[in-house]
């Protein structure tokens, strides 16, 4: 529509339907609103990722950093674990006897219970399905075979190596026993000569991983106290555990972190985590074997080499 106006001029004017004023007041209403959401959306989502950061790299490690209990569940997981005698005394396994040895802990004054396994030979297993007064203690202090006792890895129990113990019982009256969490090696001596004393066999004993760390450490202690070991046989062994967390998977969640030797690596060596194989494997006169799979991801098999 077109109105004449008094200064000769013309004014347009158009008419608008008031749903299509209320529809462009809308869309741009709701672009606005869309865009602040994006920016509230995007702020909380970095504040979140930030907030996750520093609780997972930096909060963690300086609980670890002082905390030793947490070191400890690190180096000795026992995640889902079984625990109870039940399961121990109940497992489907032919020829073995479930028993639990008492080891004195390093104040001198408390004792403390190992779990054990005591697993025949297989000839021997024959004969024990078939008499049911079999004497274990007996088959042990006379047996003809050679003793082995077994020193599994982190994260497992004296039941998760049945496959290797079958292997093993071909040759070997095999020994399995479990781990606490503290003074594990004074607890591998004490176990070592609990079983010195109750059979007439050669002694030789077997570590895994973790294990192999252990049982270096064992071997040289019982060496120091004139005890020698038949040989030792280390399976997957690491130099030290320095070097093993940057490569270990848990280890190399952390492993990139400036503050990663301060917070994770430091404060294990101090509180005694050093498991330094390659270099207490130099004070065994005992003979040792040496067995590392190639495609080993958990402990590389440079390691392996590295400690021969």
């Amino acid at each position: 529509i077109k109105m004449f106006r008094n200064n000769n001029r013309y004014d347009d004017y158009y008419l608008v339907n008031d749903m299509e004023i209320e529809e462009i007041g809308f869309d741009e209403i709701q672009k606005k609103f869309c865009t602040r959401c994006k920016i509230i959306g995007i702020t909380i989502f970095i504040c979140l990722l930030l907030f996750t950061f520093l609780i997972a790299f930096v909060g963690i490690p300086l609980v670890f950093m002082n905390s030793i209990g947490l070191q400890r569940l690190l180096i000795f997981t026992h995640f889902d674990l079984p625990t109870t005698e039940e399961y121990f005394e109940t497992y489907r396994l032919p020829g073995y006897r479930n028993r639990y040895v008492t080891v004195e802990d390093v104040d001198g004054k408390t004792n403390k219970s190992l779990g054990v396994w005591q697993m025949l030979p297989v000839e021997l297993t024959y004969k024990s399905l078939h008499d049911s007064k079999f004497d274990y203690e007996e088959a042990l202090f006379n047996s003809n075979y050679s003793v082995l006792i077994y020193f599994h890895g982190t994260g497992e129990a004296r039941s998760d190596n049945t496959r290797k113990y079958q292997l093993l019982r071909f040759y070997f009256h095999v020994i399995a026993f479990d781990y606490r969490k503290a003074a594990v090696v004074n607890d591998c001596i004490q176990l070592y000569k609990w079983v010195l004393n109750r059979t007439n066999s050669p002694i030789y004993i077997w570590g895994h991983s973790l294990g192999s760390a252990l049982a270096t450490s064992t071997a040289v202690a019982l060496i120091n106290s004139d005890i020698h070991p038949k040989g030792l046989i280390l399976e997957s062994a690491f130099t030290n555990l320095h070097e093993e967390l940057y490569v270990h998977p848990y280890g190399m969640i952390f492993a990139w972190l400036p503050w990663f030797e301060m917070t994770i690596l430091n404060p294990l060596h101090k509180n005694g985590f050093i498991f330094d194989t390659a270099t207490n494997i130099l004070n065994v006169s005992c003979p040792i074997m040496i067995l590392h799979a190639e495609d080993d991801h958990i402990v590389p098999f440079q390691f392996g080499k590295k400690v021969t």
